[in-house]
């Protein structure tokens, strides 16, 4: 189901999407749709992401953790001082 969206848009990019549109032989509306898609599926990729990596430090920190104290703690290990 398709539904209308109004945009305000200057005038200078409306030329432009014309041209791409032409270009691509489809519509400034398929254009925008796709771009959308694409965007929304990058930001859901980016969220996946986040909580991949969060789930990679689960355990591994307190939710309290002093860390000034944590970081001092890993650079001297690191550095074997």
């Amino acid at each position: 189901m398709t539904t209308k969206l109004t945009l305000s848009i200057d005038v200078q990019t409306i030329k432009k999407a014309k041209l791409i549109s032409a270009k691509k032989g489809k519509s400034i509306s398929k254009l925008v749709e796709e771009y959308l898609n694409t965007l929304s599926t990058i930001e859901e990729n980016k969220t996946s992401s986040v909580k991949q990596l969060s789930g990679l430090l689960k355990n591994k920190i307190s939710d309290n953790a002093d860390w000034k104290n944590v970081k001092t703690q890993y650079l001297k290990t690191k550095y074997e001082l």
